[in-house]
């Protein structure tokens, strides 16, 4: 075993994120469809700002990671 760091690929990075963000966009929608929130343009709008939300989130998770990155660096 080695005792380096594992990091996964910027490509495999992205993909990960954009599955996770549509699947908390398709729980959001299913949760709501089974509250019977069935009006339509309800189930486009909330799409969209769950959509909204998860990509919010993603930015700032990214804005963190590279925070801690550097800050790490100058550390050493």
């Amino acid at each position: 075993m080695t005792t380096g760091e594992r990091e996964l690929s910027t490509g495999a990075a992205v993909a990960a994120t954009v599955l996770a963000a549509l699947g908390a966009a398709a729980v959001l929608l299913a949760v709501f469809h089974w509250l019977g929130w069935t009006v339509p343009g309800v189930g486009w709008l909330l799409a969209k700002g769950a959509v909204k939300l998860c990509a919010g989130g993603v930015v700032g998770l990214l804005g963190a990671v590279a925070w801690l990155r550097q800050r790490y660096a100058a550390r050493r």
